[in-house]
């Protein structure tokens, strides 16, 4: 890197947390201001990672204008209006996913972020692991031939709290927000958006989805089947079919570090990625290296993929009756 980045970060919660730790071994980059409207959590949150300023103020982090590129770490439902401000100030962002609650939102983002000419990027991290480069790469060699099927599923047993994020709908709670969009994206990259969707799902009292089991088909045939849920545990394996061998994502294969490849003559190979840290280190350094090189967005999670990934969302919920 030519310069040292430093990260603005809007938010003081657990994946801000997460997301700071990857910060503080990243070559190039610092944790330098952070913002929470809890001035405890703002003043700790910056002790931590030795952040040269804090903020209980939101609008005071965008106005710091030693802040480079603002990451936004909050519940999804505050995520279209905290971009806004920051697109609206001249700062580059990288939105933690989901991008937004509707597809009409995310929209609008992405159209103020190209018009302002400022790097706009969903904090997809799965999008920017090595296995994720390596497997497209694999399939553009021909290497499983054309692919047909693919089976993902993300889902936990989350704790029964009504008032918390997950089960609050005023907040974007719910399965399909929270931990869908990870298999959705998978289906997405591999096959673009599909002609049909069909989905089951069950609300929770609250009236967000605590499962959603989603098939989708595509134009030529291809279809995927995805499955998310706060209400079990699920394998969190993935699987990609095509006619000359598949490639089998091992647990938990939305952060994977190895992945498998059998081919139909039963040929079999391992690969092997491990993160250098918690994995949000491979994210922090796409969105560093398109703002260096002047980008307006990432070739891994490009402003297209995250508006089909919305578009699809916004079906599934629509047909479980989740309306945001």
């Amino acid at each position: 890197m030519k310069k040292n980045y430093r990260w603005g970060i809007l938010g003081a919660g657990r994946i801000a947390d997460k997301f700071c730790e990857a910060i503080t071994f990243t070559e190039g980059s610092e944790v330098y201001a952070v913002a929470s409207r809890n001035v405890d959590n703002a003043k700790n949150f910056a002790a931590k990672y030795k952040a040269a300023k804090w903020y209980n103020s939101y609008t005071e982090l965008v106005k710091d204008e030693a802040v480079d590129i603002i990451y936004i770490a909050t519940p999804h439902a505050f995520h279209y209006e905290q971009s806004l401000l920051c697109l609206q100030n001249n700062k580059p962002v990288l939105c933690e996913k989901p991008m937004s609650l509707t597809l009409q939102q995310t929209t609008e983002m992405i159209d103020v972020a190209t018009k302002n000419k400022l790097f706009f990027m969903e904090g997809m991290w799965t999008a920017c692991m090595p296995f994720i480069d390596k497997i497209l790469s694999l399939i553009k060699e021909d290497t499983i031939g054309q692919p047909q099927y693919v089976n993902a599923d993300f889902g936990f047993t989350a704790p029964h709290d009504l008032d918390g994020r997950l089960f609050n709908k005023a907040l974007g709670g719910g399965s399909v927000m929270d931990i869908g969009i990870y298999p959705i994206f998978l289906a997405t990259l591999i096959f673009g958006e599909p002609s049909l969707i069909k989905t089951v799902s069950k609300l929770s009292v609250t009236g967000v989805d605590e499962y959603a089991n989603i098939v989708l088909q595509y134009a030529n045939g291809q279809t995927a089947h995805l499955l998310s849920t706060i209400n079990f545990n699920t394998p969190l394996e993935a699987e990609i079919i095509g006619t000359k061998g598949c490639i089998k994502i091992n647990n938990p294969w939305f952060k994977a570090t190895a992945f498998s490849l059998v081919l139909n003559d039963g040929t079999t190979q391992q690969f092997s990625m491990p993160h250098v840290g918690n994995g949000f280190e491979h994210e922090i350094k796409e969105v560093m290296h398109c703002i260096e090189n002047g980008l307006l967005q990432s070739t891994k999670v490009p402003h297209q993929l995250t508006l089909s990934v919305s578009k699809i969302m916004e079906e599934i919920l629509n047909q479980a009756g989740v309306v945001y």
